[in-house]
């Protein structure tokens, strides 16, 4: 009874390993078709599919165009001022007409502090190019180095997957021997199990990664992959790309513009509240009921009083902005510095830990597993040995991703800071569309500088 219950559960688990092997067989082809089919592509290749679509949305002409409006509308006079003015209506009566035209003179430089204005409306507008040309940078690296780091995971669950079924194989062979029980076969298949779904999963988040890169240059290609070793996925070009932002000093440019822009704008407001004079010039003719009439020459000079409103609590309103503004700089350059140089520190620790892993840990990991695995054939290993290897294998191997997913965000996070960038601003699946709609938004929110 015994001797034939053991050869029908043999039979099951037959047929169980049968399906566990057209499982894995399976992942193995689909692997092999995304391979094959792979569109390899570089960061540098990203970056430029990335500002080429950009550029055809026409963002920066939009501005370039506002800008040169606000330069001429700036120069642009004050409108003069017609009056016409007539008593008496009747025949009888002694008439009076009275034309004149008015004009405002600039004689405290309005217009030219207008102009000033335009002018650094328009810096404005080439440093914001310059900075919007390094987010988009910063978001393409973010988007290329989540494929990155999902490819790698994928390889990485599938070698587990390859020594999940050589351990359920390994593990069949001794059950049949009688020598290890049903339940430990069992157990071996559920982790083979659950290691396909975890490569399937795996294979999603690349799909996924594939989609969220393709679309900032307007497309949707499950194609892409960056195949490339771990060790060059590292990104050890941070410390240099830090230094190249902190020496363009971006941030230091535009801490100057907006003191500039304070200036003028307190200068703007000086000009604009002294009494400007207003220069008049007309006609006046009177005719008589006797039908006489003369005419005379009217030339005039107004000038308004500022004896109350002379902007001078505006002016003092700017002037604590700009006091505010070069605290608030100061204090944000030097904690910036600091968790500069925190993330690059840390960068530093994480990329020793990254190489001892590839090249020491993962070795002796795998060899120690194989060689576990082999014993446990030849009957000179317990199960619990080959279960302890493996799981350290698999602790080594997400480390190793886990490494370089944090490296990457260290690595992003002080370029930004290095930018004078809210981290977050590029760190997302959709940051170049929150990037550009602000960018619209700012357009939209543009104030017309000078005229009337």
């Amino acid at each position: 009874m015994s001797k034939k219950y053991f050869q029908q559960q043999s039979h099951v688990v037959a047929q169980q390993c049968f399906r566990l092997k057209y499982i894995a067989c399976s992942v193995a082809l689909f692997t092999f078709g995304s391979w094959v089919n792979a569109a390899p592509i570089s960061l540098q290749q990203a970056l430029e599919k990335t500002q080429a679509y950009q550029a055809s949305q026409h963002i920066w002409t939009i501005q370039s165009n506002i800008d040169t409006a606000n330069m001429k509308q700036s120069q642009l006079w004050k409108n003069p001022e017609l009056s016409i003015e007539q008593t008496g209506f009747d025949s009888n009566q002694e008439q009076e007409l009275s034309i004149g035209i008015s004009q405002e003179l600039d004689v405290f430089g309005v217009r030219k502090a207008n102009r000033q204005l335009a002018v650094l409306a328009q810096d404005q507008s080439a440093l914001q190019q310059q900075i919007y040309q390094a987010q988009l940078e910063l978001a393409v690296k973010y988007l290329w180095s989540q494929l990155a780091v999902a490819e790698l995971e994928k390889q990485i669950t599938q070698a587990q997957l390859s020594v999940s079924e050589a351990n359920v194989n390994a593990i069949q062979k001794r059950f049949q021997a009688g020598s290890v029980a049903e339940v430990d076969l069992k157990r071996a298949k559920l982790s083979h199990s659950e290691n396909i779904r975890l490569f399937k999963q795996a294979d999603l988040q690349v799909q996924l990664a594939q989609q969220q890169l393709s679309s900032v240059w307007g497309e949707s290609d499950k194609t892409l992959s960056v195949t490339m070793r771990p060790s060059l996925l590292w990104p050890s070009a941070s410390h240099d790309n830090v230094q190249r932002y902190l020496t363009e000093n971006y941030i230091e440019k535009s801490r100057q513009l907006q003191l500039k822009i304070s200036n003028a704008q307190i200068e703007q407001s000086k000009a604009a509240s002294r009494p400007n004079p207003t220069v008049s010039f007309g006609v006046n003719r009177s005719k008589s009921p006797e039908n006489s009439s003369e005419n005379q020459m009217m030339l005039g000079l107004s000038l308004p009083l500022n004896i109350f409103d002379r902007q001078q609590y505006r002016v003092q309103v700017q002037q604590q902005k700009q006091e505010a503004l070069t605290q608030q700089q100061s204090f944000y350059t030097q904690q910036n510095a600091l968790r500069i140089g925190t993330l690059l520190t840390e960068l530093q620790g994480l990329e020793v830990q990254f190489k001892e892993i590839e090249h020491t840990q993962l070795v002796l990991a795998t060899e120690v597993q194989q060689k576990t695995l082999l014993g446990f054939s030849a009957g000179k290993f317990a199960l619990t040995d080959v279960q302890q290897a493996t799981l350290q294998l698999q602790e080594i191997r997400q480390r190793k991703v886990e490494l370089l997913k944090r490296a990457w965000q260290n690595a992003i996070t002080a370029e930004s800071l290095s930018l004078g960038l809210e981290p977050s601003a590029v760190m997302s699946n959709d940051s170049l569309a929150g990037i550009n709609q602000s960018l619209w938004d700012n357009i939209q929110s543009l104030p017309t500088v000078g005229g009337n």
